[in-house]
């Protein structure tokens, strides 16, 4: 038995929080819905930021993108900040005594050892999405094969799937009918009237729009095959370590960088845009010992929590480089207390291939004497300079902008959600667009990166 539990670390790439077999009668993830029903289900944690880098960089980190300088992709709009000096959950485990690997998507721009990683296999391995995901899973099966099961392992593996180029991974197509794949609600009424310029110019250009509503059950259907393989590969890690008698104390967290539009609001892919289908992506955490099983904590969370959750739950005191803290304290409640009476979380975003249109934003929950009020507020800070709002309570597909409501009581709330996205953008070292646009902070990542992406127009 380990002195310490091993920690897997599974991440995907664009996955949707619904697309969970556990809540979604669709989605077919037996391997995903057993670790459920073992561990802990998130239900609306968020991504700090829809976009690899920035968000990958909260999982290692505990930060905001902002607060760890890095905005966008490097190479994006010519902005060079990458993962760099900030401490990383694999040098914290690493310094605790942990034989510590990574297999997989990196998008760091930096090399692994200097994040805290001893191990690591070759990322770049020919194939799609799904051939590079076997390649990688079949290099950390391998490692972990001549891994001491008694020495404590922090084992990373970062898939390529359900990213795009979406591809029909033929082994799970019986079990996505055509005739099931459902569009979203939104890609029917939303007219996108009263929401910002650019939401309608990429609801037609030929990379955001969707397109054919049979083109995107298509697409939808290539997006459900990848998640399937996902998986699989998932199970098949879990195999490896109950073989090697490790699963029983292994923390396991399995979680995607950000979501996808998939149609919603007649958009596909992600970026600059503010709704719930980017933003909200699968958590699931499993404890050793059984503890917690089967739970569904319904709070608010950001995975700026992610890397100290995992540092918590190997025994270790979560560095205060880590502000996002850690989940655990949530589990620590009993499951039948009530509530708290309100609870916020915060994102951003600032710009992808298509543009420029920087964001910040809060989504609050607040229980009161006339139920449950949810909302969504929005500032575009750079080049838009407009709002976006919505009363998630009556309208949780998020069709109604409600920012230019004059309405007494809904500007009222606009003023109070404004000053509090202001405040925490200030409180947090948040800067101006031109700041992020000026020549010294874009090309402050310049002397130390080593990976530069591929210019795919689908990354």
């Amino acid at each position: 038995m380990a002195r310490q539990p091993h920690v897997l670390f599974v991440i995907c790439d664009q996955m949707q929080n619904q697309r969970l077999g556990v809540a979604d009668p669709v989605a077919h993830t037996p391997a995903l819905d057993r670790l459920a029903g073992e561990g802990v289900r998130f239900s609306h944690l968020y991504c700090s930021n829809p976009q690899c880098v920035p968000s990958r960089v909260s999982l290692q980190t505990g930060l905001y993108p902002h607060e760890a300088g890095v905005m966008i992709i490097y190479g994006f709009h010519g902005h060079t900040a990458h993962l760099s000096d900030e401490r990383t959950v694999g040098q914290e485990l690493r310094d605790a005594g942990y034989t510590t690997a990574y297999f997989g998507k990196t998008h760091f721009g930096i090399g692994l050892e200097k994040l805290g990683y001893d191990h690591s296999g070759d990322e770049h391995v020919p194939g799609g999405n799904p051939a590079k995901d076997r390649a990688y899973t079949d290099q950390a099966l391998a490692f972990l094969a001549g891994h001491d099961a008694a020495a404590p392992l922090f084992l990373t593996v970062s898939l390529h799937s359900p990213h795009p180029a979406f591809e029909l991974v033929d082994d799970f197509a019986g079990h996505y009918p055509m005739e099931r794949m459902q569009l979203p609600e939104s890609y029917y009424q939303d007219d996108l009237e009263g929401k910002p310029a650019f939401q309608r110019r990429h609801a037609v250009d030929g990379h955001h729009g969707t397109g054919t509503e049979a083109a995107l059950r298509d697409e939808l259907r290539r997006y459900y095959t990848m998640i399937s393989h996902v998986d699989q590969l998932f199970g098949e890690l879990r195999a490896a370590f109950e073989a090697r008698g490790m699963w029983e104390d292994t923390v396991v967290l399995f979680t995607s960088d950000h979501g996808d539009m998939m149609g919603a609001h007649r958009t596909r892919l992600k970026g600059t845009l503010p709704y719930e289908e980017l933003y909200r992506v699968p958590c699931l955490l499993r404890l050793p010992g059984g503890r917690h099983a089967g739970r569904v904590v319904d709070r608010l969370a950001v995975n700026t929590a992610l890397p100290g959750t995992l540092v918590a739950a190997a025994g270790l005191r979560v560095p205060a480089a880590f502000r996002g803290g850690s989940l655990l304290p949530l589990l620590d409640e009993p499951a039948a207390a009530p509530p708290p009476q309100e609870e916020a979380v915060f994102f951003e975003h600032y710009g992808a291939y298509w543009g420029l249109h920087p964001l910040r934003g809060i989504r609050t929950r607040r229980r009161g004497p006339d139920g449950v009020r949810e909302w969504k507020y929005v500032r575009y800070y750079g080049p838009d300079d407009t709002e976006e709002m919505y009363d998630l309570a009556s309208d949780p597909h998020e069709l109604v902008n409600l920012a230019a409501d004059s309405r007494p009581q809904v500007a009222e709330v606009r003023a109070d959600l404004s000053a509090r996205v202001e405040r925490w953008w200030a409180e947090t070292g948040g800067r101006s667009f031109a700041e992020y646009e000026a020549a010294d902070f874009k090309a402050r990542g310049e002397a130390t990166l080593e990976q530069r992406p591929r210019r795919r127009r689908a990354d």
